[in-house]
């Protein structure tokens, strides 16, 4: 896939490698190696520019992992999570959320952009009962993303919702939009 080299080449600029290396703890020619090698394998199964036949269609997440709920010393409650937003391209991270009350809580989300595999953006936003949604609009070169993290009270409980777009690179930007409530966590 010599192609898809040269198009990597031409789209993906060296810093913007290089910001994508360091957040995944790996050179910019490991990162590069790594994220080639997932998009030809993609395309070797019959996937149209490494999307599923259903990515890209509005409304869809691929898939929502979520890891144990865990209960820190301090009393507040931590959910890790994995959204795949398409083959190659998903968020993971963390919320935690401390409080007791709908009235008086906090949550700090930590959330990382994915592109085959390595994390290639990371950033962190604390909610509270007046600031309950945040966006953030990473751009890596040959992933580019606008997501917007939400909080809901629903019944005694903090739910993390998640809209947005997300888009790949691969001979043109491939997009899909998404608008989901992952998780919630009990005050």
């Amino acid at each position: 896939m010599t192609d898809l080299k040269k198009s990597l080449q031409t789209m993906v600029s060296d810093k913007d490698w290089e910001m994508m290396a360091k957040h995944a703890g790996m050179s910019a020619a490991e990162i590069k190696k790594h994220v080639i090698k997932a998009i030809e394998k993609d395309a070797t199964k019959g996937m149209l520019n490494g999307f599923s036949e259903s990515a890209g269609a509005i409304g869809e997440i691929d898939n929502i992992t979520l890891g144990t709920l865990s209960k820190a010393k301090n009393e507040c409650l931590t959910q890790d999570f994995e959204v795949s937003l398409f083959k190659i391209i998903g968020i993971k991270g963390t919320l935690t959320v401390c409080g007791s009350s709908t009235n008086d809580w906090t949550a700090t989300l930590k959330v990382c952009l994915i592109v085959a595999g390595a994390s290639v953006w990371c950033t962190q936003y604390t909610f509270d009962p007046h600031n309950i949604s945040v966006c953030f609009s990473p751009s890596v070169g040959l992933a580019k993303a606008d997501l917007c993290f939400r909080i809901e009270i629903h019944n005694n409980k903090v739910c993390l919702g998640l809209s947005g777009k997300a888009c790949y690179w691969a001979f043109g930007w491939k997009c899909a939009n998404f608008n989901e409530t992952l998780f919630c966590i009990p005050l």
